[in-house]
């Protein structure tokens, strides 16, 4: 058991002096007991600045699925900033991680590179909006699309007024109310809503943009009905939409080609971050040509200073290129152990008491603590009955156990997870709810 962060306590306090919270992200200000500050991963773990170590299923929030300190990634940033660290130009790695994108990813017939996801969706949504002529944008309560003004809208929720009209709920203070009315939100899994929308807005609707699995939050990992993706394929098709995939967190996860390859629906454009380059800052976003080219045939502008960052963009290649090798041998390896986890805390959910609910995908679990019987298959239906006081409770227990897990009860696997890794978790699982069974 884990009883001391008495040095994590005191940077903390020192950090609030100068950085708001001292988080530089707010979702790493809901930390239980309080946000901690780490020193050093190797593989499946890391270790905080009091000497804890921890197995961990945080990851970086997905980006490191190879785990951390990947040897031949690092070399490979190091050389390259050695070599020449920034040149506000290209290089041919560039090219060749471009290439890499385009043959992994059926639907990328081009791609361009940014910094972060929100990024990434920020580019696609401006596409699709000028290969439309149209403005408004469908997206589905409860994903997560960044935190940029423009697409926030939405994320938390649907407000449904007396007279059944709806609008999108604010993420945050600060977002102009203006952005609200180019936002239709309707739940996921919801196709009548979806086709609703289109015949209220017939005509007005520039993209639909949805994660292919909702993958964030306390309702993450809830899997798309069955034909619903096509649905909105051919929603899009018969309404000269376009189809905005948010590949974040799915892309190089549940399969090398990401959703169009896992559920066999192709998307106009998608947004990739995270498990696109394992550990260094950079994200991209690919599509058909035809709008993609729009950004040098036209007014349509994507610019920025580190975009295609080379430290960033030979790492990439160099993590992707791994991840591809031998027909994909370590995802398949991440499969493996994910289904491993997944297993075995469905079966401490049935030693138990507690409502403790468990969901996966290939390379992700969520643990979440709700009361309500309800099938979860939306933002609305998995809010509802949800235990936040047992969530931290178990946050909390798992950390204390040397097992380190996001607030929220998701948990990235990585090839660096053993065999002894997901039993020595499960066993820290089991003493962790049969401690909360005892409060």
């Amino acid at each position: 058991m884990i009883n001391s962060y008495t040095l994590s306590k005191a940077l903390l306090g020192r950090a609030r002096a100068v950085i708001p919270g001292g988080v530089s992200s707010g979702n790493r200000a809901n930390w239980t007991p309080f946000p901690l500050y780490y020193a050093r991963g190797d593989g499946s773990r890391v270790w905080d600045v009091d000497g804890n170590d921890y197995i961990d299923y945080v990851l970086g929030r997905g980006p490191l699925i190879l785990g951390h300190g990947e040897p031949e990634v690092i070399d490979a940033v190091c050389r390259q900033l050695r070599s020449g660290q920034f040149f506000a130009g290209q290089t041919e790695a560039e090219i060749e991680l471009a290439e890499l994108i385009c043959t992994l990813v059926s639907n990328a017939e081009m791609v361009r590179f940014c910094n972060s996801g929100s990024e990434a969706v920020h580019a696609c949504i401006r596409l699709a909006r000028s290969a439309t002529g149209r403005e408004k944008v469908l997206r589905f309560a409860g994903h997560y699309h960044g935190w940029y003004d423009g697409i926030a809208w939405g994320f938390s929720g649907v407000d449904v007024h007396p007279d059944g009209a709806s609008f999108p709920l604010p993420m945050s203070l600060g977002q102009p109310s203006s952005d609200a009315s180019n936002i239709v939100a309707v739940e996921w899994n919801d196709s009548e809503a979806v086709a609703n929308a289109f015949r209220t807005y017939r005509g007005e609707i520039a993209a639909v943009i949805t994660e292919p699995i909702m993958f964030n939050g306390f309702w993450s990992n809830i899997q798309p009905f069955e034909g619903f993706l096509r649905f909105l394929r051919e929603q899009c098709d018969a309404n000269g939409a376009l189809l905005v995939f948010d590949e974040v967190q799915t892309g190089f996860r549940i399969s090398l080609g990401g959703a169009v390859e896992h559920f066999g629906v192709a998307a106009d454009l998608s947004a990739f971050a995270k498990a696109l380059s394992g550990g260094v800052c950079l994200a991209a976003f690919a599509g058909r040509k035809e709008v993609m080219k729009r950004l040098i045939e036209t007014n349509t502008v994507h610019t920025g200073t580190y975009n295609a960052y080379p430290p960033a963009v030979v790492g990439a290649l160099r993590h992707l290129t791994l991840l591809a090798a031998s027909s994909g041998a370590k995802l398949q390896r991440i499969h493996h152990q994910t289904a491993l986890l997944e297993r075995g805390l469905r079966d401490l959910v049935r030693q138990t008491e507690l409502p403790l609910l468990v969901r996966a995908s290939p390379g992700a679990v969520t643990t979440a603590f709700r009361a309500a019987p309800t099938q979860v298959i939306n933002h609305r239906s998995a809010a509802e009955g949800l235990d936040f006081s047992l969530q931290r409770a178990w946050h909390l227990a798992m950390q204390d156990r040397g097992v380190r897990i996001t607030p929220e009860g998701l948990w990235y696997v990585s090839a660096a997870h053993s065999a002894t890794d997901i039993a020595v978790t499960l066993d820290a699982a089991r003493d962790a709810l049969q401690s909360l069974s005892s409060r």
